[in-house]
């Protein structure tokens, strides 16, 4: 009867080693498949947050009055950080049920009640928070003409209409290193919130180029020609990877309405 003949010291080691390689490659997809789901799940979570965002954006413009809009940082005021200021018409209402109305006049024009601003706090050392808030126009200030606002978009003020739209975004002259295809992006003085006013030389078919002058500031008349009333907004905004940052760009015009 032949024995049964036990392991050799060996073939005890090659089952270790195999085994632990087997452990190390199952670690490794695992891995792998988590980074792919966080990834995922950040992108959505940013586009998003992004898209309501822009919704409010797009919304507040399109209900306000050219003339009345100011951005920041502009020449007059160049070391601001990154906001924009105009007034509205709109009352919010219900901030919890997004019950809204647009208040107007019997003659379908906007009564201006408050001065809306958006700025950008700076959260940490490359991104910050864009900030909607907003401060209701005086007595004498309702006059039924849009004006522009004396505060500045980062005096915030501490009222139930103060909210943060979007986290992560980027702060102005920052730079961005290990970003895929870009070799340390830095960001200009705008930041990831850029608000600028669109000018097409020439009329509808010339080329278009974005300025800080407001069409409607009459001081500045001889170079703000050619404007096509329109405002461009750009976003920018850096997932939190520090191993494989994620950067998202959006951008859209908008056509006040007033």
């Amino acid at each position: 009867m032949r024995s049964r003949r036990g392991m050799t010291y060996i073939e005890v080691l090659i089952y270790v080693v195999l085994a632990g390689m087997a452990s190390l490659a199952v670690g490794a997809l695992f891995s792998l498949g988590r980074k792919a789901q966080n990834t995922t799940m950040s992108g959505y979570l940013v586009s998003g947050q992004a898209d309501t965002a822009m919704r409010w954006i797009r919304k507040d413009f399109q209900e306000t009055a050219m003339v009345s809009i100011v951005t920041y940082p502009n020449p007059d005021r160049p070391s601001q950080p990154p906001g924009c200021s105009f007034t509205s018409a709109r009352d919010l209402g219900n901030v919890q049920t997004g019950e809204a109305k647009l208040n107007l006049s019997p003659y379908a024009k906007p009564l201006w009640t408050k001065h809306v601003f958006y700025s950008l706090k700076e959260k940490d050392n490359k991104r910050g928070d864009l900030i909607r808030w907003e401060v209701g126009l005086t007595a004498a200030e309702k006059d039924y003409v849009p004006h522009t606002a004396t505060t500045l978009p980062n005096a915030f003020s501490e009222n139930k209409y103060r909210r943060v739209l979007l986290h992560d975004v980027l702060l102005a002259e920052r730079e961005v290193p290990n970003l895929k295809g870009m070799t340390n992006y830095k960001t200009d003085k705008h930041g990831g919130f850029r608000v600028m006013f669109v000018q097409r030389a020439g009329g509808e078919a010339g080329n278009e180029t974005l300025t800080e002058v407001n069409p409607g500031d009459n001081s500045k008349a001889q170079v703000a020609t050619d404007h096509a009333n329109l405002v461009n907004v750009r976003l920018e905004i850096l997932a939190d990877d520090k191993y494989n940052p994620s950067f998202y760009q959006v951008e859209m015009k908008v056509h006040p309405h007033y």
